[in-house]
């Protein structure tokens, strides 16, 4: 029996006025509702009408926050007026580049979400006008009404990289900091340091949803297993301490050779020329509990 492909996305309730927004197996997008306000975290890759889907799940007034600069992320935000991202992620908004998000959706297509969805890089909405940037910092907190969300830095996938976390519904939103197949385009101790800062506020949340839910035809959205951090980071101090089991990546991910090390079915993907950070300053833990 055929049966009918979904639209460029779809809507799950995971908590409380906490929505996740899968668009077409290509990203994860998340709105989370207060009593004043709400929040959209990430844009997609532009493919979904946003205002008018946000207009059918609230009527408030809402800000829109990006957990880092790849355009499977961003790709929606020219969609807005203004949005909030690192300022270290800054110029993947100065412009966006949509003829990269479309080689993405393609990929991301054929490997499975055009068996699933009804889509195709001609969706993509190559609004020129770019949103106006404002600054995503260490500790900011947005407060929605009832619900308050806290920014935490975490460089390491990208240098911009944020985390959100809502203490209220026990939810971390992590983007692409923490996932099964990791891709670390700064420095290996930086990474390190950014996992270990997440692993820090392990007491506060229950679920981890990164942002891939239902990643290409995956028909499934859930959290992540917290073992997933922990293999992170044991993977990363294999890689410093030379002891990892690191195979050849080809040149997909960097500009140069790119290494793959891996611990059971996570992995990482790091340039062998990016291991520590020069300059690197490692992240200030939180030092009391909360």
């Amino acid at each position: 029996m055929h049966m009918a492909k979904l639209t460029t996305y779809q809507v799950t309730e995971i908590a409380k006025d906490t929505w996740v927004i899968n668009e077409a197996g290509m990203t994860a997008m998340f709105l989370l509702k207060g009593t004043e306000r709400a929040l959209l975290i990430d844009t997609g890759v532009g493919m979904t009408d946003l205002k008018k889907l946000i207009s059918w799940l609230t009527p408030l007034p809402y800000d829109v926050v990006l957990t880092h600069g790849h355009p499977d992320h961003i790709g929606g935000a020219a969609q807005f007026e203004e949005v909030y991202i690192h300022e270290k992620d800054e110029d993947s908004l100065k412009p966006i580049n949509y003829d990269r998000i479309a080689d993405y959706v393609e990929l991301l297509g054929n490997m499975g979400a055009y068996d699933v969805y009804d889509c195709s890089p001609a969706d993509i909405r190559r609004i020129q006008k770019m949103p106006k940037c404002l600054p995503l910092k260490e500790g900011m907190v947005f407060e929605l009404g009832g619900r308050s969300i806290e920014v935490i830095e975490t460089p390491g996938h990208t240098s911009g990289g944020c985390c959100f976390l809502d203490r209220k519904e026990r939810i971390l939103f992590s983007g692409d900091a923490c996932n099964g197949n990791l891709l670390c385009r700064d420095s290996i101790n930086t990474l390190l340091g950014a996992l270990d800062k997440i692993k820090s506020y392990e007491s506060e949340f229950d679920r981890n949803f990164n942002g891939h839910v239902g990643y290409a035809g995956m028909p499934f959205v859930g959290s992540m297993d917290h073992s997933i951090m922990n293999t992170a980071i044991r993977i990363c101090e294999n890689i410093l301490s030379g002891t990892a089991k690191i195979e050849d990546g080809g040149k997909n991910a960097f500009d140069g050779d790119c290494k793959v090390a891996t611990d059971g079915r996570i992995r990482i993907v790091f340039s062998p020329d990016r291991l520590i950070a020069v300059s690197y300053t490692h992240l200030t833990l939180p030092t009391t509990s909360r």
